[in-house]
């Protein structure tokens, strides 16, 4: 029965999604989020060849029947339809200004998938680096507990031979009282971590997911090196490309008042009552022709769109120039921040040893009857503040890490 219980158990845990470093790419790229900028990424695909297609005639197959009710064609019924063909053949260039928009605009959607993955990537690495984080805190505070529980029992021993009053056994009961709440809240915690990791990835945050991160820190030898260069950046490149959409926009404004030349042509039949013969071979018409639209006067509107998107292109301009500089400053910033997180982790790591050697050296001696319960509590404290400052500065160094690597990943 225990061995069936095993397996059953064994077996769940197996079919649970496990999430790692090395797994995660694979994860976000099932993700929702990041499946829905590539169906616009599709979309915009599908759009790019405009300038050939506008080429290609445009032909209309239409059929009909009509019962007339009136006049000398009273309850006369009779078919129409055929097939009528338009060709461009000069647009005034408007046709390749688009054609040449829709290629910036299918970069644009390629350059917005690229970043909502990598905006998901660092985001559900800072969601794993939550989860290590506050796993480790918890095990410190379980460890803290488990330190307690001994006082409670060496206490109880140092009051029996009257070592000590009952005080003592009350401060080490209710410092235990409040770390089990720590825990209980710590628990809750990490749920709400793991279900964020569950709908970055695509999951479902009712089922069940295992994680497998650890809240580490880098040795010298193995730490990488980023390379952050804000010009190669796909942020600048994307504000160019919506300042070269903006522009063309603005040149096919500009030209509301040129001509357009098509050739049309139709094969079709007419009613009766439309012309006015009796058989039904009179009524067919087929034609060719070629027209000629030249704009003359559209109440200035073509001028005052023109003026709009001129002032929408210089704005574009402005923004190239600002995102530049934004771009430069979030590089140094995750430059910086990544150095500093890396610093102090060698501060807080000696800091745990010398506390771990204070809290032991205040145990011994409150069990020689030098220091009392105030000193050993204030001792697990200080040693509890020591562990969780270490592993928030190691969770700090993961974030920054998950952001240079985001950075990076976006370089040209």
């Amino acid at each position: 029965m225990n061995f069936l219980f095993a397996f059953f158990i064994g077996h769940l845990a197996l079919a649970s999604d496990s999430i790692s470093e090395e797994s995660l790419q694979t994860f976000v790229d099932d993700a929702p989020s990041v499946l829905a900028v590539k169906q616009r990424l599709i979309s915009a695909e599908e759009l790019k060849g405009s300038l050939t297609r506008s080429f290609l005639p445009k032909v209309n197959l239409s059929y009909g029947r009509e019962r007339f009710t009136t006049g000398p064609y009273h309850q006369v019924n009779q078919p129409y339809g055929g097939v009528e063909a338009e060709i461009n053949i000069f647009n005034s260039g408007k046709d390749r200004l688009e054609n040449i928009k829709r290629g910036k605009q299918a970069e644009i959607a390629l350059i917005d998938e690229r970043i909502a993955r990598a905006k998901i990537m660092a985001e559900s690495r800072k969601a794993l680096a939550q989860y290590a984080y506050l796993q480790e805190i918890e095990k410190i505070f379980q460890e803290a507990l488990k330190f307690h529980e001994n006082n409670i029992l060496g206490a109880q021993k140092r009051i029996n031979a009257g070592l000590a009053t009952k005080t003592d056994l009350l401060d080490f009961k209710q410092q235990k009282i409040s770390l089990e709440q720590e825990i209980e809240s710590l628990s809750y915690e990490r749920g709400a971590a793991l279900r964020l990791i569950s709908i970055l990835v695509g999951k479902d945050p009712a089922e069940g997911i295992s994680v497998q991160y650890t809240n580490s820190h880098p040795e010298h030898q193995s730490e990488k090196v980023f390379s952050l260069t804000p010009g190669r950046s796909v942020f600048l490149q994307k504000a160019t490309l919506l300042k070269d959409v903006s522009e063309i926009e603005e040149q096919a404004s500009s030209r509301w008042w040129t001509p357009k030349i098509d050739i049309y042509g139709y094969a079709l039949r007419f009613t009766q009552k439309e012309r006015e013969y009796p058989r039904t071979g009179q009524r067919n018409d087929v034609t060719l022709g070629i027209k000629l639209t030249f704009p003359i006067f559209d109440s200035g509107e073509g001028m005052r769109q023109a003026s709009s998107k001129e002032a929408v292109a210089k704005s574009y301009k402005y923004q190239v120039a600002q995102r530049q500089l934004e771009v430069q400053k979030e590089s140094l910033d995750a430059s910086r921040k990544l150095e500093l997180a890396h610093n102090l982790i060698h501060g807080a790591e000696d800091s745990v040893k010398v506390m771990e050697e204070y809290r032991q050296g205040i145990l011994r001696e409150y069990v020689k009857g030098i220091k009392n319960s105030p000193d050993v509590l204030q001792a697990n404290e200080r040693w509890i503040s020591a562990r969780s400052k270490f592993a928030d500065v190691k969770k700090n160094y993961q974030f920054a890490l998950a952001e240079a690597i985001y950075l990076e990943s976006l370089n040209l």
